[in-house]
């Protein structure tokens, strides 16, 4: 999922991060991002992943706790200070998305 030629992904409308973590789901990802202003602001300062990916991967990609949300997907998780403090994003993304079912 995501895959394509270099052309493809050149000629998507969304941010060159996104593009190069999500390919051609880039562009869903960052409209989630846009549809909901407190979905697109980062999980925490300084650090460039959105709480818009957070919920992508718990809707989209099968991410069950705040581990995999923040050491797996995004390696937020893997500097101890920022893990903790994205970890109530975390929480909410999966509340958001798991609590609904």
């Amino acid at each position: 999922v995501g895959a394509a030629s270099p052309r493809t992904l050149a000629a998507l409308q969304a941010p060159r991060r996104l593009v190069r973590r999500y390919g051609t789901e880039a562009p869903y990802v960052h409209a989630l991002g846009l549809s909901d202003p407190r979905l697109g602001e980062p999980v925490l300062d300084g650090h460039p992943v959105t709480r818009a990916e957070l919920v992508w991967a718990v809707r989209h990609e099968g991410a069950l706790d705040e581990a995999d949300l923040l050491d797996r997907r995004t390696r937020v998780g893997l500097i101890p200070a920022d893990r903790a403090a994205a970890l109530d994003a975390a929480r909410e993304a999966l509340g958001e998305v798991l609590g609904s079912r």
